[in-house]
């Protein structure tokens, strides 16, 4: 029911004020850009998300394979 209501408040406030979702547009698409134009970033990024998978303890043996 919560996200109901948030879902309504957001509704509410795109059409009372669809100048202000035009601009939150513009704003995360040019983050959006600048970030991927970033090569470390997303390299850094990516590396994050692999850590998890590389500290696995799994020992290499030829059956697991």
């Amino acid at each position: 029911m919560k996200n109901l209501l948030w879902i309504a408040a957001a509704l509410v406030l795109l059409v009372l004020f669809p100048g202000l979702a035009q601009a939150l547009a513009a704003i995360v698409s040019a983050t959006a850009l600048s970030l991927a134009a970033q090569p470390i970033l997303v390299g850094f990024g990516l590396g994050l998300i692999a850590w998890p998978h590389l500290r696995r303890s799994k020992k290499f043996t030829p059956a697991n394979h």
